[in-house]
């Protein structure tokens, strides 16, 4: 039986899932999924995205028709770590670039499916997570983006590199977070809410980083935290109360503030916000409109106290 390449066969994008673009050459095909599946020879005519969905299938016969090498091939599957004991590939899109669904609509790009991915590395926009509010990252600080990126960073090196030892640590921190804020599970690595993905991806640098130091604060805000954790990690005694002997020799520095303002004296203490007096504004509105509005701040302050200065002595109304 002769076997003919597909019609019509839209290329591949650089980074796409198998999966994706199989769907894409069934829509070009005129053709539902399911039957187009059952056509490769897929088996339970579903969409693959590992080698090992690939078992079973005649790839000879598979690469003929979609005229795909076996280099290309595995370059679309998902190739995931055994033996790193924490999840950090997504079995199911999470997270979409807005630029490239617009321009090639149905696609999922590989690293989209990334616990460290932040950013499409096509066209460098920002992921958004899906059924999520688009406009949730304004209210992100530029603190715990910085943050966040050192720890996908982190966490992008300790999978590739399968090193167990970060791993480990990555793993004992996600479940430290997780007693000491229980709305920080591991699944949040792959939430839709980008804040706490964020502040995840923050606690994966800080555990990598500086482990005891991060924990040590944690138990210096929450004096209860020491007591979970014994619980929760019997096995860890030696290290917990280094921990907690840590946590006790930071300081405190809300106490320090309040310390700060009981020092303060009662006229500061009763006095109001600071407003300027009618007498500046004044000075300051003929300083502008002698200048103009685009003039120097040092020039119209300049002017401004030689009018008040010529105010107080002549003892005048300068309005």
């Amino acid at each position: 039986m002769t076997i003919r390449p597909l019609p019509k066969r839209p290329a591949p994008l650089r980074d796409e899932l198998l999966s994706s673009w199989i769907a894409r050459l069934a829509v070009a095909n005129y053709c539902s999924v399911q039957e187009f599946c059952g056509y490769l020879g897929l088996a339970d005519e579903r969409l693959p995205e590992t080698r090992s969905e690939l078992q079973g299938v005649n790839l000879e016969r598979f690469g003929t028709i979609t005229r795909l090498s076996p280099r290309a091939m595995n370059s679309m599957l998902i190739r995931r770590c055994s033996r790193f004991p924490v999840e950090c590939i997504s079995r199911s899109d999470f997270q979409v670039c807005s630029t490239c669904t617009n321009e090639t609509p149905g696609v999922s790009l590989r690293h989209w499916r990334y616990a460290w991915s932040i950013a499409c590395k096509t066209c460098c926009t920002e992921l958004l997570p899906l059924r999520a509010d688009p406009n949730a990252g304004d209210l992100i600080s530029m603190g715990l983006r910085t943050r966040a990126s050192k720890g996908a960073e982190q966490l992008k090196q300790a999978y590739r590199q399968a090193s167990r030892h970060a791993g480990r640590r990555i793993d004992l921190t996600m479940q430290i977070i997780g007693f000491l804020s229980p709305e920080l599970r591991h699944p949040t690595l792959f939430s839709i809410d980008v804040r706490w993905r964020l502040m995840m991806l923050e606690a994966v640098h800080h555990g990598l980083s500086h482990p005891i130091l991060a924990l040590a604060h944690a138990v210096r805000k929450d004096p209860a935290a020491g007591t979970r954790l014994h619980n929760a990690f019997p096995y860890r005694r030696k290290l917990l109360a280094r921990v907690i002997r840590l946590a006790v020799s930071l300081p405190n520095y809300q106490s320090r503030e309040v310390e700060r303002k009981k020092d303060q004296p009662s006229a500061l203490k009763s006095a109001g916000p600071n407003v300027a007096s009618p007498e500046y504004l004044v000075a300051a509105k003929q300083a502008i409109s002698q200048l103009g509005e685009n003039a120097k701040r040092s020039d119209l302050l300049a002017c401004a106290e030689k009018f008040l200065e010529t105010a107080r002595l002549h003892s005048v109304d300068i309005s």
